[in-house]
């Protein structure tokens, strides 16, 4: 995406809260933990998605909204809202996004935790971590972690 394709060379020491994500279980009695999966897919410039674990929608588009980009010469952290709807009609959810990358690296990586839902997933909580893996025509994002309705 656009301060995410920036490309140079170096490390970077990402610090501790940037990759922690708050994971917000439920404590409503019959909530239930879910272990799950998103993959984002942002290769031809439309945002579409996957889930594996059973709590959320098979599939559906995604919106981002960059909230901001800050770094140096070397690397990168960028924090942004995806919003997810599903296709099947069940709602949708909307997560919050911090990570980092170096500059030239093939990855990036991050934490992430659901700021909201409607429909099915309205009082949705959980986060996790993910890993953003550049091609040459995108990004494709897996997020990693746990959901709770």
């Amino acid at each position: 995406m656009h301060s995410r394709s920036l490309k140079s060379s170096g490390t970077v020491a990402l610090a501790g809260g940037l990759l922690l994500a708050a994971v917000a279980v439920g404590a409503a009695s019959g909530a239930t933990r879910t272990t799950i999966t998103i993959d984002v897919n942002n290769v031809t410039g439309i945002e579409s998605f996957t889930t594996t674990g059973g709590a959320l929608c098979p599939s559906g588009t995604a919106t981002t909204d960059f909230d901001h980009f800050g770094g140096g010469a070397v690397a990168g952290s960028f924090h942004l809202t995806k919003t997810l709807d599903c296709v099947d009609g069940s709602g949708s959810f909307t997560i919050k996004v911090n990570a980092a990358t170096v500059f030239g690296s093939p990855t990036d990586r991050g934490g992430w935790s659901v700021a909201g839902g409607t429909g099915t997933y309205a009082g949705l909580h959980g986060g996790g971590n993910l890993v953003g893996t550049y091609v040459p025509t995108g990004i494709i994002d897996v997020y990693t972690g746990a959901v709770t309705r």
